[in-house]
């Protein structure tokens, strides 16, 4: 009866009692991102086609092609158009992996989309058609030259003036510079794309495809007072593009436009392939990216020590550490010291930072103490005493490595909703793989912690 006694009490106090959880520490980091949607500006020009007829494409949307080499033909009696249609042999078909990347594309698309970004629809969209386009274009015009020739169907090739990127998105602002940039632009009101798709008919005169003759490309975007004073002093920046999921490091310039707002300039000389067909890009700005130690917010508690200066520590030659403290004689006649060993918990450059004693019973020196450097003789007056009373709190966690809490000092340099990296290798600090107290606010320092 009494063995099921204690059991059930044992078992009633388990459940009971708040349930001490502990936390393994990892190295992990903390990242800092602002969102804005950026209009990109490139060294660009539009170029018209040549003569009106069905257009068919000889480069793949976002590839580079040499001055002098075809870009595109144009069938002015439509008849290679009809030719092409019943051989089709002579285009590119998709392949189960350019199928299944434009289904992933539509699957990010949809997981992602929110109606408060509803012009975002519109860029995918346009994507998607220039990569339906890439993913169908004529496979190879010496082929093509050779068939063709044998049937009688004249056509045109037109050859590319200067060497770049082809794109096939077009949209009237390929002269845009960062100066002409309005608050207007960025409500796309009236704005359109155009794609001019293979075999569509197309009017001479009217924009083919442009090129795009630097790698090196800009992306601005609007700011505010706020952000103007947060990025004044800062010109390196790193970008990251969600849609790519890429980062890019980018130089970061505040100005003033024409229209006398002012705006963020993104100078890039990465990634202008993968966007070149967008006139509107969603990004990030990487404000913080900080890494260390990474624990969660509840393990963080405070404790309280005494400061007394360095210089009045003693250390005896067996190794014990503690002060001289001051005593003053019932009758008042005189004073003497005792040496009363303390527990330092750390010493910096001035002080040493000493265990307040929780109880009488407990050995150290105590609120209002006057302690004496070495070697000096007792008194309360002048540089020689310290009178034992300013505290300072340091932040840490209680470490259970031992089964019993042991504070650990941490030095917190970034920190979110729930987590706090702290620095590595820090004096009477923690180490990857430690186990703390998840919650700080549930034990205390030096009680017995089951695991």
């Amino acid at each position: 009866m009494i063995i099921f006694l204690y059991i059930v009490f044992s078992v009633y106090s388990y459940v009971t009692r708040d349930q001490v959880r502990f936390y393994e520490v990892l190295d992990g980091n903390i990242v800092r991102q602002e969102q804005y949607t950026g209009v990109a500006i490139r060294e660009e020009e539009a170029v018209d086609a040549s003569s009106s007829g069905y257009i068919h494409y000889f480069i793949q949307d976002g590839r580079r092609v040499a001055a002098g080499s075809n870009v595109y033909m144009i069938d002015e009696t439509g008849a290679l158009e009809a030719y092409l249609k019943d051989h089709p042999e002579l285009t590119q078909e998709m392949s189960g992996e350019q199928v299944s990347d434009i289904r992933y594309r539509l699957s990010q698309f949809s997981q992602t989309f929110r109606n408060s970004n509803f012009s975002y629809l519109y860029d995918v969209k346009f994507s998607l058609d220039a990569t339906a386009m890439e993913y169908t274009n004529i496979s190879n015009a010496q082929d093509l030259d050779s068939v063709v020739s044998e049937i009688g169907i004249n056509y045109s090739q037109v050859h590319a003036d200067k060497a770049g990127v082809v794109s096939y998105s077009v949209d009237g602002k390929e002269g845009l510079t960062p100066d002409a940039v309005t608050a207007d632009i960025f409500s796309m009101n009236g704005y359109k794309m155009n794609i001019t798709k293979p075999g569509s008919l197309i009017e001479g005169g009217t924009p083919a495809y442009k090129i795009i003759t630097s790698s090196n490309w800009y992306l601005v975007f609007p700011v505010n007072d706020e952000l103007k004073e947060k990025y004044q002093d800062i010109h390196k920046v790193q970008v990251y593009f969600p849609e790519k999921d890429v980062k890019s490091d980018a130089q970061l310039d505040i100005y003033t436009a024409a229209d006398g707002n002012n705006y963020g300039k993104l100078y890039m000389k990465e990634f202008m392939e993968e966007f070149c067909n967008e006139r509107f890009v969603q990004f990030s700005i990487i404000t913080n990216n900080k890494r260390g130690l990474k624990l969660p917010l509840t393990a963080i508690t405070q404790k309280d020590f005494f400061i007394i200066p360095k210089d009045f520590m003693v250390i005896n030659p067996d190794g014990s550490t503690g002060f001289n403290r001051q005593i003053v004689a019932e009758d008042g006649s005189g004073t003497t010291t005792e040496f009363v060993e303390s527990e330092i918990y750390r010493i910096d450059d001035q002080y040493c930072y000493v265990t307040v004693p929780e109880s009488q019973d407990q050995a150290g020196v105590r609120l209002n103490d006057f302690v004496i450097k070495p070697g000096m003789e007792s008194g309360t007056d002048g540089a020689n005493a310290y009178h034992v009373g300013p505290v300072k709190s340091l932040q840490g966690v209680y470490n259970i490595n031992r089964g019993y809490c042991v504070f650990r000092q941490i030095v917190p340099i970034e920190q979110n909703n729930e987590y706090v990296i702290v620095e590595k290798n820090t004096d009477h600090g923690i180490a990857v793989y430690d186990h703390i107290v998840m919650d700080a606010s549930l034990v205390s320092d030096g009680q017995l912690v089951y695991q």
